[in-house]
């Protein structure tokens, strides 16, 4: 009777058993066995792991994996690049150069994997980045925006509009230019939603910058002369009249840790005595006293040689002749 008993029992948890796939430790989230351990579902584990070994193995022969995609962006965007060389140190429409902001102590570099989707056309992102070898990412074109702009010759004037365009291979043969539009809740920097500065595939009225002499008393008779290269500068936009800035804002994005970059003012919260100025005749409203700090301070890189390299300052490339 027992042993019948016994039997009966056993054969009524036999089909539990049997349907029984995963361990107690497995059901509620534990470690689980390898599938060399014949527990639990043991064999579906190692079909699962040889389904797995199987599509990495294509997915590295296709090139496929995320890490291969990942470097060959990388590779793309950091093919080197040339920069030009400017004999007299001054630099002209058409020179490629690189941009350096004293804040940040990085240069001005474009994001092609990095999309705005808030733009009506294609447009990636601006930041500051550190690598210091001209390539395609962080080199750009000088373009003139008016022939007819009364300005002579082919030299960049102080208060003269002109656009930064980046280099066509960087991304699908397109060249984008750097934007940036009044402050608004779809057009603001990233991280300290200050007025956005990106690179924009379309030339219009936004795209349009000046460089303006960054000691404001100066600014006015320095007007209308050419701008040489490796020179403190300020990089202004044209509509809203903000300055391009770039401050220590971390910006992680596929090249690790940048900056962001955007357009505001930081103007010093000194009195200027604006008023007893323009009460004595000896400046008009329109003149803008305060000094900017360092985030604002820009300097358009060019390589130099002779005596333009030695009187050149900051990063400027110098070439020995």
């Amino acid at each position: 009777f027992g042993s019948s008993c016994l039997s009966t029992h056993t054969r009524s948890f036999h089909p539990l058993c049997s349907a029984m796939q995963f361990t107690p430790q497995q059901l509620t989230g534990g470690v689980r066995y390898g599938h060399k351990c014949r527990i639990g579902n043991w064999s579906e584990d190692m079909e699962l792991e040889e389904i797995k070994l199987k599509d990495y193995l294509m997915q590295k022969e296709s090139g496929n994996l995320m890490v291969n995609a990942k470097q060959m962006k990388l590779e793309k965007s950091l093919r080197p690049a040339g920069v030009a060389t400017t004999p007299d140190g001054k630099l002209r429409f058409g020179d490629s150069i690189m941009l350096y902001n004293y804040q940040s102590e990085c240069f001005l570099a474009a994001n092609p994997h990095e999309a705005i989707t808030t733009k009506p056309d294609e447009a990636m992102a601006c930041t500051t980045g550190p690598n210091v070898n001209p390539c395609l990412r962080n080199v750009f074109i000088i373009e003139r925006a008016d022939p007819a702009d009364g300005f002579e010759g082919d030299t960049l004037h102080y208060g003269q509009d002109f656009r930064l365009a980046s280099l066509p291979t960087l991304k699908d043969e397109t060249v984008f230019y750097m934007h940036s539009e009044i402050f608004s809740p779809l057009a603001e920097s990233k991280f300290s939603r200050k007025q956005e500065v990106c690179w924009y595939s379309k030339p219009n009225g936004r795209t349009l910058w000046q460089v303006v002499f960054p000691d404001p008393k100066e600014r006015f008779e320095a007007n209308g002369l050419e701008v040489p290269a490796n020179a403190a500068i300020v990089v202004m936009h044209v509509h809203t009249r903000r300055s391009l800035a770039s401050d220590r804002i971390v910006y992680q994005n596929i090249f690790g840790t940048e900056f962001e970059v955007h357009a505001h003012n930081y103007s010093s919260l000194n009195k200027t005595q604006n008023l007893v100025s323009e009460k004595k005749g000896e400046i008009t409203a329109d003149y803008d006293l305060r000094r900017l700090a360092s985030a604002n301070i820009w300097e358009l890189v060019a390589r130099t040689t002779g005596e333009a390299a030695a009187e050149g300052a900051g990063p400027g490339l110098a070439e020995t002749q």
